[in-house]
């Protein structure tokens, strides 16, 4: 029995393997879950200044970054087998960045004085291994009225929605899910609703309708319209 017992307390005594850090619950400040369906999940991800962020585990989904802010360069530092490090270029607000996805482990260091805040768009229902494009859409430089579809693939489209001041613009889509991200103040419009959108504001449409986009202040309204297709692993 005395071995035994040695034995325990030379088990519990050793380095227990790293369990998964899920974000959400051990990062909050970090990581907000603001939608989580069977086709999507979404979080608001926000770096402060010069913050460094703990190890922490991500999703292998196929993914969707939406910037938000303005933000300098951002190193991720990947607990991974092989280690290695990134580090994430300025972005500019209204970019976007499409990944096929894969498994992640890292810790982040915000390298400049400003924030970084993006949504972080996880494709539940797109197959790890698709041949979903990786892809970069660069913010415009200014905001000219139009619709303009920035990323086209068998799986999901994006288009940019531009609205100036003055008069709705129609944005009449197929029968899809679709999920909106207002890059500005918009007002949205369907057949059944109404809805006032701030920066970072989401809606989700399980199968997409007739809307207009409209601008709730002197500045144009600016809406990401990404539409999933169906999809089955």
């Amino acid at each position: 029995m005395k071995h035994l017992f040695r034995a325990l307390i030379f088990t519990a005594l050793l380095p227990a393997a790293a369990p998964a850090q899920n974000p959400v619950s051990t990062l909050p400040n970090n990581y907000k879950l603001i939608l989580d369906n069977p086709d999507i999940r979404v979080l608001r991800v926000h770096y402060g200044p010069h913050e460094k962020v703990g190890v922490h585990n991500h999703s292998d989904y196929p993914t969707i970054y939406v910037y938000l802010s303005d933000s300098g360069p951002v190193r991720f530092t990947h607990d991974e087998t092989p280690p290695f490090v990134m580090t994430r270029p300025p972005v500019k607000a209204g970019a976007f960045r499409v990944s096929p996805g894969r498994p992640e482990r890292h810790s982040v260091e915000n390298l400049s004085d400003l924030s970084s805040d993006y949504l972080r768009i996880e494709l539940k229902k797109i197959p790890l291994h698709s041949t979903l494009s990786p892809k970069r859409g660069e913010a415009p430089l200014t905001l000219i009225q139009g619709d303009k579809q920035e990323f086209s693939d068998p799986e999901l489209t994006i288009h940019r929605i531009i609205c100036s001041v003055g008069a709705p613009c129609p944005a009449a889509g197929p029968d899809l899910p679709t999920l909106l991200v207002a890059l500005t103040p918009s007002d949205i419009k369907t057949a059944s609703t109404e809805k006032q959108m701030r920066n970072g504001d989401i809606d989700w449409l399980p199968n997409s309708q007739s809307l207009s986009v409209s601008a709730s202040t002197p500045a144009p309204a600016h809406v990401l319209e990404i539409q999933l297709s169906p999809v089955s692993k």
